[in-house]
């Protein structure tokens, strides 16, 4: 985001007060100009009475604040979207989950104390942990689904390969052609087996990985308070992100499970705590 005089400048002479469909910077310079016509000295005062305006407003620190809190809102829509989207699709106690971990990442950055630069830094790095927990819930989902799915409609591992084995007994008495037909129905029985093996498989690391996150985040709290050193909890969070990377490697890798429409490109997860810090420090 560029930032310069003369972007303020521009949403000064466009501001809205709440609930005004027309900026009264259009009212007053309509006015002036209706009022030139009749006398050009007006034309003066007004230009005047304009330039000091846009000055007054333009190095306001608390307009300028609010004109960088609504271009980072308008920067940050389309991926806070798709994280609300990706929240819907969570079951409630998934969401709880999150919502507990959100909070005590959050309660990480509160600390009006902080360096702001260190901190920023921080921010970042868990933005990027908890971006990969929220990830993994969703893959979690899906995983879970798969396998309930395949119980419900009776089609569990033990049920297919107990369908393979009956399958492979009738190809014994089968001619040759029915008999390559049933094999490869039987083949195909077992690989879905298999692929309920890695599913449950799956589903217990995933289940690991957001245990052991919620526990390195309750750690880097830990570290906080006893280190009290801002660089030393970033190196943390990078340490833990850096060993799940296999994991949401294969997590990426699976079109399945629907995750492959997940966002690249970390989204500011914890913005709203760092800006209300920010505004406290001011």
């Amino acid at each position: 985001m560029k930032s310069g005089p003369l972007r303020y400048a521009k949403a000064a002479f466009n501001a809205r007060p709440l609930g005004m469909f027309v900026a009264p910077n259009w009212i007053l310079l309509g006015v002036f100009a209706l009022l030139g016509v009749l006398n050009w000295g007006f034309w003066v005062l007004g230009a005047g009475l304009e330039l000091a305006y846009l000055f007054a407003l333009t190095n306001s620190a608390r307009f300028q604040r609010l004109v960088d809190s609504e271009e980072a809102t308008r920067r940050l829509a389309p991926a806070r979207a798709r994280v609300d989207e990706v929240l819907s699709k969570l079951g409630y106690d998934d969401q709880a989950r999150y919502g507990r971990l959100r909070g005590r990442c959050e309660r990480l950055l509160h600390d009006p104390q902080g360096d702001e630069a260190a901190l920023a830094v921080q921010k970042g790095a868990l933005d990027r942990l908890l971006w990969m927990y929220l990830q993994l819930l969703r893959t979690r989902g899906a995983l879970d689904a798969l396998l309930r799915e395949a119980e419900g409609r009776g089609e569990g591992e033990a049920a297919l390969l107990r369908k393979a084995k009956g399958i492979s007994e009738q190809q014994e008495r089968a001619d040759a052609e029915l008999g390559r037909s049933l094999a490869a129905q039987a083949d195909l029985l077992r690989q879905r087996a298999a692929r309920q093996v890695e599913a449950r498989t799956k589903l217990a690391q995933v289940e690991a990985e957001l245990a052991r996150i919620e526990h390195q985040v309750e750690l880097i709290r830990e570290d906080a308070v006893v280190t009290a050193e801002p660089g030393a909890v970033r190196l943390r969070i990078d340490a833990v992100t850096a060993g799940l990377n296999e994991t949401m490697s294969w997590v990426r890798s699976q079109p399945d499970l629907g995750t492959a429409d997940m966002l690249d490109e970390t989204p500011e997860l914890l913005e709203a705590e760092a800006e209300a810090r920010a505004e406290a420090r001011r």
